[in-house]
Formats: C-alpha cells, sequence, structure tokens
C-alpha cells in the first residue's frame, strides 16, 4: 500500500472511517490498527508530556541564568515563532508530520531557545553599557543604539 502522499494517521483514520460506514463486522470480530500507526499513537501520547516537560524545564534552566522572569519569557516567547516557521516550511514543502518530525520540534525550540539567551545576553550587556554610559540622559535613540550593538556583538563576538 502506497501512503507517500499522506501520513500514517491521517490515511489510518481515513480507512477507520471508511471501514465503519461500510463494514459490519459479525459478534466477537474486532479489527485492531497496528504497525506504524501504533508506533505514532504510543510515541504521540508519549510527545503529551514530554513536549510540556520540555518547556518547563527550559524555564527552569533559563531562569536561573537570567535571575529575571521577563527575561526568562523573553526567551520562551522565540519557541512558538521558531515551530510556526517549521510547520511553514514542512508545509511548502509538502512533508507530513511524523514522529521523527516531532523529535525535530523538540530539537527545534531547544535550539530557538538558546538563540534567544545569546541574543539576549548580548543585548543586555550593549544596553547596561550605554545604560552606564548615558545615565540619566539614557533616550530612545541610544536604545537603538545599544541594540544595534548588541545585534553586531552576536554576530562578530566582542570588539
Amino acid at each position: 500500500m502506497d501512503i507517500a502522499n499522506v501520513d500514517v494517521g491521517s490515511y489510518v483514520k481515513k480507512a477507520q472511517q471508511v471501514v465503519n460506514e461500510n463494514i459490519e463486522l459479525p459478534p466477537g470480530y474486532s479489527i485492531v490498527w497496528s504497525g506504524q500507526y501504533e508506533y505514532m499513537v504510543r510515541a504521540e501520547k508519549k510527545l503529551r508530556l514530554v513536549v510540556p516537560a520540555t518547556l518547563i524545564i527550559i524555564f527552569l534552566l533559563l531562569y536561573p541564568n537570567f535571575k529575571n522572569v521577563t527575561e526568562s519569557l523573553i526567551v520562551m516567547l522565540s519557541v512558538p515563532f521558531a515551530l510556526t516557521g517549521g510547520l511553514w516550511i514542512m508545509d511548502l514543502l509538502g512533508y507530513n508530520m511524523s514522529v521523527a518530525v516531532a523529535v525535530g520540534f523538540i530539537a527545534l525550540a531547544g535550539v530557538a531557545a538558546e538563540t534567544g539567551v545569546v541574543m539576549l545576553i548580548y543585548l543586555d550587556i550593549s544596553y547596561k553599557k550605554y545604560k552606564e554610559k548615558y545615565g540619566s540622559q539614557f533616550s530612545q535613540v541610544h536604545l537603538a543604539e545599544a541594540i544595534e550593538e548588541g545585534a553586531a556583538l552576536r554576530g562578530y563576538g566582542q570588539r
């Protein structure tokens, strides 16, 4: 059976619907959907626990680093944007959801959080430097310069 253009879960749900509508099983008989579908269902149940636990662990690791809930949440907010981009590219390329893709999304969430940490660290360094330099004269212009410098440091390293 070739299901190249559809994921296993969607195919089995459609097949279950067709079977339920067209076949009446005699008493004592049942149909069990197994194989790759069974593995996918098991993995999906595990991922429903693992993904939230992973997000909580990421937050618990971020908080001691920043010692600030706001900055930790800023980093955490980068994760949904990265995952949305991943879903868009999957749709654009015509890929189907699978266990391997779900694991890849967990890795993507980790990379997004890590990138967010690096970005925020360099932004903090630059912001504190400009805040010290200009004190009460610190303005929106200086904030923009601090952001630009933080981005440059992130890309090219310390000067």
